[in-house]
């Protein structure tokens, strides 16, 4: 599909003139419209990210002083890549402090190499959300999936690899039937070198997701490179690059693979 963005700039540009209320309608128009194209591209089976990003960009240029409709941006650009302006984002709702927040902004933190601030907000999250769960306003449904993802959070930016992995046990002992705490329960046992045990919860976790999911399979092909089981990671891999081209990890274990694999058999 033909990127929309050039004709929204213009359109930007064009729409702009006015002054007071309306040129402010006019500028929620055209963010809009930019936001909506962006979330749109998301959820497509191949998103372009680099055209997602420039989309949020365009609609942050136009809502730079409006803190709600900011909020809106963050979640996509943390979906894209775009951890500092979705940190921007976020801090925009600097009044907001649930654990779902926190959890966000430690995560950017993380992504973007700032380990103990992003450490200490998801430490901050956790203890939030233990404190509202000893006393009963937090149920276990909700206090399960904290745990969960403060725990990944962790496993992904490989920091307090061994805390993080008995929060996501405890959320799988909680909740065994949600693939995705399943899947972070096995991310965390490769990031240990157990690959062995990370291979039995992804493939449970495969299972229980009934369906092709980009990341199981990043993390599927991950486990079997590790083991030597090169044709079923080849196959892995080879699907979640189909689904979300964007994996430059999951692309790279793949080019690795074609040192490994054996050559196909003669006819």
């Amino acid at each position: 599909m033909r990127s929309t963005l050039a004709l929204l700039s213009a359109a930007a540009v064009a729409l702009l003139g006015g002054c007071g209320a309306a040129r402010d309608m006019r500028s929620q128009y055209v963010a809009n419209r930019a936001f909506r194209d962006a979330t749109d591209e998301l959820r497509s089976d191949s998103p372009h990210l680099a055209e997602v990003r420039a989309n949020l960009d365009l609609a942050y240029r136009l809502r730079a002083n409006d803190p709600r409709f900011l909020q809106r941006l963050a979640g996509p650009y943390q979906d894209a890549g775009g951890f500092e302006k979705a940190l921007r984002c976020y801090e925009a709702g600097g009044a907001l402090t649930h654990e779902d927040y926190d959890i966000e902004i430690g995560s950017c933190l993380l992504k973007l190499g700032r380990m103990r601030p992003g450490t200490e907000r998801l430490e901050r999250a956790l203890k939030r959300a233990a404190g509202e769960f000893a006393d009963g306003q937090m149920d276990q449904t909700r206090y399960a999936g904290v745990l969960n993802n403060v725990g990944y959070a962790l496993v992904e930016a490989d920091v307090k690899v061994e805390e993080a992995s008995k929060l996501i046990q405890e959320a799988v002992s909680i909740a065994p039937l949600v693939p995705a705490y399943v899947d972070s329960l096995g991310w965390a046992y490769y990031r240990r070198g157990r690959y062995e045990e990370a291979a039995f919860y992804l493939e449970r976790a495969a299972r229980l997701w009934r369906r092709d999911d980009p990341e199981i399979l990043w993390h599927l092909g991950a486990v079997h490179a590790r083991l030597g089981r090169y044709r079923r990671a080849e196959s892995e891999l080879t699907r979640a690059l189909a689904l979300d081209p964007s994996n430059q990890e999951a692309r790279r274990v793949l080019r690795g693979l074609l040192h490994e694999l054996p050559p196909p058999a003669s006819a």
